[in-house]
């Protein structure tokens, strides 16, 4: 009985981490996405020409939100790494 208890001790203490190291990677792309929006206005409201830069910072965009909030990734992980 107490091995039971000590392992769901373990994958609640892994829960817990997995939860707490999702939350910083999503704080992290937040200030990202935010540096990026700034940058981008920046950039456009000085160089109008330049749309290359701006259309490579939307698309790096597009792929974070994709990557981090929308988790694409798990759509084609296999079924131990969707866990």
């Amino acid at each position: 009985m107490a091995e039971k208890k000590e392992s769901t001790s373990n994958s609640e203490e892994q829960l817990v981490e997995n939860r707490n190291e999702a939350y910083r990677i999503g704080i992290v792309v937040l200030v990202l996405l935010g540096v990026f929006t700034i940058g981008e206005y920046w950039l456009g409201s000085i160089a109008i020409g330049w749309w290359a830069p701006l259309v490579a910072i939307a698309v790096l965009k597009a792929s974070l939100v994709l990557r981090d909030y929308m988790h694409i990734g798990r759509l084609f992980a296999g079924e131990e790494e969707a866990h």
